[in-house]
């Protein structure tokens, strides 16, 4: 069997393979501990004829020999992916600290045995400050939270510049600095990335960091299908991690892709019932769909068990406006601004909302008054351009579309569904715009 020096013995693999059957993600699946045995054993006694689909067919599921057809019956592949699922389970929970680690590759039914590296420890200070960056992670985005979130991960490595969960946290919450455009987008989704990178390093398979990298390649990198790699890897890593399955969700919808959005979305909420970011996805699904009438019961629902907070009410605002509702929406974004008030891009959005409202003077002179307090490169062209669009100017929203466009802004991929810019879809340079977004 192949593995890495020294090689573990017969007893030693024996020992593992009893620990996995006798663990929580196997304890409740006898089909499965019996096609690991199987594998582990002719692997054992050095019987590569043994570990062929059709063998395995015959003598781990019954199949009759003289009638399996691998073209028409799977259940060897499948159940080998799911085998794969259950042993990545099993090794992020608890056999987290088994000396050895026994995995099936993929496209292959020979398993390898491989000695495991103890993980960096942390000291208990470094664990503490990851526990307190959670936290601030868990709160209404701001400025504020963000920036205490990363503080906290900062501090940690400096104690334990080798525990991943900090350099997890840490990208996570420069991620979210970037797609908030409270740090110029560009540089702080680069420091993400090294950090995520570092973090699989030291954890290689950790689902939140292969997530949150797959977030990177889908936003910034415009490289979709990279990022469908990643969040795939985060899913075989974690198949019940309710975070993977709701980032995979709004992915999928920032592509246009509904349908296997809501059954992302769907997946985490069965997960994590309470899982806020699942269900604001999930608003953010329907109000694409343009329906408006399930977004407002998402909405309340997402209330009910988060509290309001400024992200629903920035949607209570943005679907005033597209129902027409000028006055409410102008009302929810001064409420917004008031309690943002260090976030210029809600006063952006609240010009927008005055220019729907037909106050053209109010509306330029906010707008005029954040662009000129707003370094250029922490003012959203996107943003802008939905202001331009409010305006009745055209021209100016299609050139900031472009700007956000050749400027890889995060938000780019959502122009083709956003209702901000339903009015331009008669305009023929529409259909080109779409196409280079979703398309880079």
């Amino acid at each position: 069997m192949p593995d890495q020096a020294p090689s573990p013995d017969r007893a030693e693999v024996e020992l593992e393979l009893a620990r996995i059957e006798q663990g929580h993600a196997f304890r409740s699946s006898a089909r499965h501990r019996k096609l690991l045995r199987h594998l582990v054993q002719r692997a054992l006694e050095g019987d590569q004829a043994a570990l062929k689909e059709s063998v395995i067919a015959v003598e781990v599921f019954g199949r009759p020999a003289d009638q399996f057809d691998p073209r028409q019956d799977t259940i060897v592949r499948v159940e080998a992916r799911r085998l794969r699922q259950r042993l990545a389970e099993h090794y992020r929970g608890s056999g987290r600290q088994a000396p050895l680690r026994i995995v099936l590759p993929v496209g292959s039914y020979v398993p390898v045995v491989r000695r495991q590296t103890p993980p960096p420890q942390a000291s208990r200070r470094a664990r503490d400050l990851c526990e307190r960056g959670e936290h601030f992670l868990r709160q209404p985005l701001s400025l504020h939270s963000l920036q205490q979130a990363l503080a906290r991960f900062d501090a940690a490595l400096q104690l334990s510049p080798d525990w991943a969960p900090a350099h997890v946290g840490r990208g996570r919450a420069l991620l979210n600095l970037a797609t908030g455009w409270y740090e110029p987008p560009g540089p702080a989704a680069a420091q993400a990335g090294a950090a995520l990178d570092r973090a699989l390093l030291l954890e290689p398979g950790q689902p939140v960091a292969l997530a949150l990298r797959a977030a990177i390649a889908s936003q910034f990198d415009r490289d979709w299908p990279r990022a469908r790699a990643l969040f795939a890897q985060a899913l075989q890593a974690a198949p019940e991690h309710a975070f993977v399955h709701a980032a995979l969700g709004a992915h999928l919808l920032k592509h246009g892709l509904f349908d296997e959005a809501e059954q992302a979305l769907q997946r985490a909420r069965q997960l994590d019932p309470l899982y806020v970011n699942a269900r604001s996805h999930m608003v953010n699904l329907r109000i694409a769909q343009r329906r408006y009438d399930e977004a407002e019961a998402e909405l309340d629902a997402l209330n009910d068990v988060a509290g309001p907070s400024i992200g629903s009410l920035g949607l209570q605002a943005a679907m005033a406006l597209w129902r027409g509702r000028f006055a409410d929406g102008v009302a929810l974004y001064r409420r917004t601004c008031e309690a943002l008030p260090e976030v210029p891009m809600c006063r952006l959005a609240l010009a927008g909302a005055l220019a729907a409202d037909g106050r053209l003077a109010e509306a330029d002179a906010l707008q005029a008054q954040v662009v000129a307090e707003v370094p250029p490169d922490r003012l959203s062209p996107y943003l802008l351009a939905i202001f331009e669009r409010w305006r009745g100017r055209p021209d100016e929203a299609f050139a900031q579309l472009e700007r956000a466009l050749a400027l890889r802004e995060p938000q780019a991929t959502q122009i083709p569904d956003d209702p901000s810019f339903d009015a331009l879809r008669t305009d023929p340079r529409w259909p080109s715009l779409v196409r280079r977004a979703r398309r880079p």
